[in-house]
């Protein structure tokens, strides 16, 4: 009685998770790890055992419709086989129930005995999905169930299946409609070359992810109503690659790795020891190319996250700032989180800057609390002010005041440098401001 979608870009194993489920995948494809349907293990059961399963229990509407059809035999004919191969039922009593299957899912009685080639998209689409619920099974597998298709049959499939939850059945709705996901599914997992990033309520797609990727994909997707990130996901596309290695003895083994895009065999072999995500994530550490994480609970969430998910970079509580009878800023809380852009609108004299000068430790507020990256700013300040200055950069507004005259753009540009010592070779110096300047 629950819909969990797997979502994730192309390649990231969705499809690949829903045919193992089935026992589907080729010969040399390794599956590890355990899948039950109440009870009886998927993982590793015989062929003969999940031909008595397939369909009849558990059932799966396969992306691409009509390559998935028979050409050369009737629609009605390949809705009826199920019947005939698991319920025992004659041809003429599989075919009665599956033109009722049919009709009730919109396909009139004399377009059933017609050929996948004479129907439309959304009638194939309408036809596998007959055919996956033509048993009555306690489990669906529905990849991309409705893509392609025009608003109208998009709405009509998408109440068949939350129909068929209602019934009871299990749902995994495999897509790349985050719509769909949202409006629909009860959970959702975020899969990512072959792993899950996070698990997590549907409702907290939006407002409330915990993962990078997770933030990332939804701001990407160009429907979504409440953020929006023009820029998408940044960084090259990652790919898992599964090809067999020849041993000496002749055999074939399995193996796969991670490859950029535009990467070589060579170059893309050896997959990242930690979390995949860490090269087009905002808020990696050093050590998330090096370790490995394991899913953690965090509340009603999961996430594969060696900060616990999206880390918040800025905290102001209540602060505030008054010039004599003045109030140049009322108490004013505002959360940054890693990966974000805050936009702060308001009139001349309304606040913005002193706010600006107030988060960046620049201006001491008269009330409130700052935090940054979990520490007490005023304690930062009191203690080693120098490294705060290397976590918060600051543009002020009138350029022309914020420099000395008596200084060339070089030397401006250098000044940070010097100040904080982090470079003391005159030649590195210079390297490190033109590259900037360039």
């Amino acid at each position: 009685g629950r819909i969990t979608a797997l979502v994730g870009e192309s390649g990231s194993g969705k499809t690949t998770l829903g045919k193992s489920l089935m026992g589907l995948l080729p010969d040399y494809a390794e599956v590890k790890g355990s899948a039950k349907l109440e009870g009886q293990e998927i993982v590793g059961a015989s062929e003969s055992s999940l031909n008595k399963i397939r369909w009849a229990r558990i059932a799966m509407l396969f992306q691409n419709g009509a390559a998935n059809l028979n050409p050369v035999h009737r629609i009605i004919d390949q809705v009826a086989e199920p019947l005939i191969q698991h319920s025992g039922a004659n041809k003429g009593e599989a075919e009665l129930k599956a033109r009722e299957r049919l009709e009730r899912l919109g396909i009139p009685a004399s377009q059933a005995g017609r050929f996948p080639h004479e129907v439309s998209g959304g009638e194939i689409q309408r036809a596998l999905l007959a055919m996956a619920l033509i048993m009555d099974p306690e489990a669906l597998i529905l990849d991309e169930p409705t893509a392609g298709l025009d608003v109208m049959t998009k709405s009509f499939v998408s109440r068949i299946i939350l129909g068929a939850r209602d019934q009871g059945k299990a749902v995994l709705l495999i897509t790349h409609d985050f719509d769909l996901a949202k409006n629909m599914a009860d959970e959702l997992v975020m899969l990512y070359l072959g792993q899950v990033m996070e698990t997590l309520p549907a409702g907290d797609l939006l407002m409330n992810p915990l993962h990078p990727y997770t933030l990332a994909l939804g701001r990407s997707y160009p429907s979504l109503e409440i953020h929006r990130d023009l820029g998408g996901i940044r960084g090259d596309a990652f790919y898992r690659v599964i090809h067999r290695h020849a041993e000496k003895n002749g055999a074939f083994r399995p193996h796969s790795h991670v490859v950029g895009a535009g990467a070589s065999h060579a170059n893309g072999h050896s997959p990242p020891k930690g979390c995949l995500f860490q090269p087009r994530c905002t808020q990696a550490l050093p050590e998330c190319a090096e370790k490995a994480v394991d899913l953690m609970e965090a509340g009603t969430h999961q996430v594969r996250c060696l900060r616990g998910g999206i880390a918040t970079q800025l905290e102001l509580e209540h602060v505030g700032k008054r010039y004599g009878v003045i109030a140049a800023l009322g108490p004013t809380s505002l959360t940054l989180r890693a990966g974000e852009i805050f936009c702060l609108v308001g009139e001349t004299g309304s606040g913005k800057t002193t706010l600006a000068m107030i988060a960046a430790g620049v201006l001491q507020p008269d009330q409130g609390r700052r935090v940054l990256e979990g520490r007490d700013m005023d304690q930062w300040i009191k203690e080693d002010y120098r490294s705060l200055a290397r976590k918060v950069g600051v543009v002020y507004q009138n350029p022309a005041e914020a420099v000395s005259h008596r200084f060339s753009v070089f030397d401006i540009v250098a000044e940070p440098l010097k100040i904080q010592e982090q470079l003391r070779d005159k030649e590195e110096i210079r390297k490190r401001v033109l590259r900037v300047l360039s």
